[in-house]
């Protein structure tokens, strides 16, 4: 035999397995009687069926099935059961009756495929019955399918016993309505929804909910049961009006649409109707056909509607809870990478982990990364540092180029250091072309699953990844005491930047004015004349000055740099526009500006509007930039230095020679003045070394045509 052979051999078995096991559950189905007296126009009838189980199972089988082969063999045996039945049972003898049986099972096959196919099923697996197939399946499934079958039966009734056809032909329809209704819908139900995680509902409330009603109902009947046989024993015999329990029985049936999983509350839904069908025979009295006719169709109505609606109910909640599961899902992972962020982290701590420490990984250069190839590559990017990192750690991204960090197993001494090593090691694609992002890694260790533990663990892992960045250390820094030093130092600077910040926004800001005075050859004859540097300090909430270096350093550390220097600039503006008769002597102001507010362009934009309104004219200001300013953007700086001396304000640059970029500066910059630090001043007379710095720094200024200024020049030995 060969390989294909085989494979369909294995078919052949697999869909007569099917067609036996299905075929034989329709019979045990068929064999399933619920007992009613129909009573239609004189037309009685003993011992039929209110409900046919089976043919709600075989439109289920036809409605779910692919291979038709199968339904086909569901069909037969359910034949072969009914041909048993009428030969042993209602007498029959093989002939037309029987044949034209068959003919019509033959047909009722045909029928139910094609109402299946009108319903747009069997369909793909995987596929689940949705609310708007309840109304393809009220039309088809509920009115047409067994009003078809029953009309086909007529021709099989009208062969043995004409005399009871109309009624029996009511009876039939309502029969295979009934069992569509209590077997099809549910059964698909439940079947499609197979391998589906059930929503997570279920809590222990609930139960009590339940078994408090459970326990109320059993009382209620209980008091009623005694009412009855106290009052019957009088021989009163009172009409009662009690309650109707079928009421609370929907109740608890719409707790488990809403509360059970799908099986379980299918079973329960296939369950009630089934019930209610089994006190409708076993109480109904009909006098005439009228009534007997009315009845049923009323009480049919009703289990449909009570069908549809529960179902509806129970769609509908299904789609919300895996809407609101899958919105909950989605905010567990960043937009841009989807990769899981730090509120998936903190759902993860919840549960017990294998180690007790966490990592925050830092990956220095993303921000030039994300502009200059677009989000997409940095998404790339993160997305490929956390697949090279999975067999080690879980990886969490909390921000740009930034990973808090799990370990997957205990137990690994070298574990942050392989960490690092492999990321360090990677090169990545960007546009065609490898490269690497540095990693600078912080470790903290957390005890606890509570999310303000791993907050904690977050945020002290985060700065030493920072601090690592600052230093330029490629290996892991661990939390200690010198840490915590230095958490401490970063939250007082944190501090001072708040208030500060304060102090800009309410303009408590304080002036002072240095003189700069020219040498006694060039001393100018006016006495009147201001030529010197702002200086700016800041009062606090009590009133009291704040130091430079008290609010300097915090400032930029918080990138509010900018901020401070239009406060100095509007200060200054609006003190000199309250002292109009000082304008005139205002010989050169000068003003210094951070790094930052150079490479900002919303500084320069509110740069050029103050300047618009400036009391004095643009002769009169200077810029001060120091050497050692951290300029991230050099070629917007020298635009608009560049921009500020077209206006006619002059350029200086101060602490000259402190820095290790004294004549980068002077290359990249436009430079009227150079102010050499008085570092190399004070003792220029004593020692040889900071003369020849001094010296060379004003030849230097000479041959970039720029004036000099020197800073404490006190005394005669300092003049030179």
């Amino acid at each position: 035999m060969t390989s294909v052979d085989h494979v369909e051999s294995l078919g052949r078995a697999g869909w007569v397995t099917r067609a036996v096991a299905l075929g034989g559950l329709c019979l045990l189905l068929q064999q399933v009687p619920v007992s009613y007296r129909i009573d239609f126009f004189g037309q009685v009838s003993d011992g039929a069926s209110l409900i046919h189980l089976h043919a709600g199972l075989l439109l289920a089988i036809a409605l779910l099935e692919r291979d038709r082969r199968v339904v086909a063999g569901c069909f037969l045996l359910t034949f072969v059961g009914w041909t048993v039945r009428q030969l042993y049972f209602n007498d029959w003898r093989p002939g037309a009756g029987l044949l034209w049986g068959g003919a019509t099972y033959a047909f009722a096959l045909g029928w139910s495929l094609a109402c299946a196919r009108w319903m747009e099923w069997p369909r793909p697996d995987g596929q689940r019955v949705m609310r708007r197939d309840l109304v393809r399946f009220a039309g088809i499934g509920l009115l047409l399918y067994p009003l078809v079958l029953a009309l086909t039966g007529l021709s099989v009734i009208m062969l043995s016993t004409p005399d009871l056809a109309v009624g029996a032909v009511f009876q039939m329809f309502f029969a295979k309505q009934l069992g569509v209704a209590v077997v099809t819908l549910p059964v698909m139900v439940a079947w499609r929804e197979r391998g589906h995680p059930v929503p997570r509902t279920a809590h222990a409330s609930h139960w009590l909910w339940l078994v408090v009603l459970a326990a109320g109902l059993a009382a209620s009947v209980w008091a009623t049961m005694l009412v009855r046989k106290v009052f019957g024993a009088g021989g009163t015999n009172p009409q009662l009006v009690l309650m109707d329990y079928r009421f609370a029985l929907l109740l608890v049936l719409g707790w488990a649409m809403l509360r059970l999983p799908s099986h379980w509350a299918m079973a329960a839904l296939s369950a009630t109707l089934l019930m209610l069908v089994g006190m409708v025979a076993g109480t109904a009295e009909y006098a005439n056909s009228a009534v007997g006719f009315f009845n049923l169709l009323h009480v049919t109505l009703e289990l449909n509607i009570l069908l549809l609606v529960m179902l509806y109910l129970w769609l509908t909640h299904r789609d919300r809870q895996e809407l609101a599961e899958r919105l909950s899902a989605e905010t567990l992972r960043d937009q841009v990478t989807g990769l899981p962020n730090l509120k998936a982290l903190r759902e993860r701590v919840s549960r017990p982990l294998a180690r007790t420490e966490l990592g925050y990984l830092l990956l220095d250069q993303t921000d030039t990364l994300v502009a200059g190839f677009g989000l997409d590559t940095q998404a790339q990017a993160m997305d490929a540092t956390a697949r090279r990192l999975q067999d080690l750690v879980e990886t969490y991204y909390v921000g740009t180029g930034q990973f808090a960090l799990l370990p997957q197993h205990a137990g690994d001494p070298d574990l942050w250091e392989r960490v690092v090593a492999r990321v360090e090691h990677a090169e990545i694609d960007v546009g065609g072309r490898p490269i690497r992002l540095l990693p600078y890694l912080g470790v903290a260790a957390f005890n606890g699953s509570h999310a303000r533990v791993v907050d904690r663990a977050v945020v002290t892992a985060s700065h030493l990844a920072f601090e690592a960045r600052h230093h330029g250390e490629l290996r892991p820094r661990y939390h200690d005491a010198a840490h915590r030093h230095l958490r401490q130092t970063q939250h007082r600077q944190l501090r001072d930047a708040t208030e500060a910040l304060a102090s800009l926004r309410n303009e408590r800001v304080v002036l002072y004015f240095q003189p700069i005075r020219e040498l006694e050859d060039g001393r100018d004859a006016d006495p009147r004349a201001l030529t010197g540097e702002v200086l700016c300090r800041l009062l606090d909430e009590r009133g009291e000055i704040m130091s430079p270096a008290r609010f300097m350093a915090p400032l930029e550390a918080a990138g509010r740099g900018a901020e401070l220097d239009l406060a100095v600039m509007r200060a200054l503006f609006r003190l000199l526009r309250k002292s109009p008769d000082a304008l005139p002597h205002c010989r050169e102001i000068a003003i210094n500006l951070t790094g930052q507010s150079l490479a900002s362009m919303s500084f320069q934009v509110e740069l050029r509007t103050l300047l618009a309104g400036s009391p004095l004219p643009m002769s009169a200001l200077c810029f001060e930039v120091t050497e050692t300013a951290a300029i991230s953007n050099t070629a917007a700086a020298s635009h608009l230095l560049t921009d500020l001396r077209a206006l006619g304000c002059r350029i200086a640059i101060d602490d000259f020679g402190t820095g290790m970029q004294s004549f980068a500066r002077l290359r990249e910059l436009p430079v009227d003045v150079i102010k050499i630090d008085g570092s190399f001043v004070r003792n220029v007379a004593q020692l040889g070394k900071d003369y020849a710095v001094v010296q060379a720094s004003v030849a230097v200024a000479k041959a970039f045509g720029a004036a000099t200024v020197a800073e404490f020049v006190e005394d005669e030995d300092t003049e030179f």
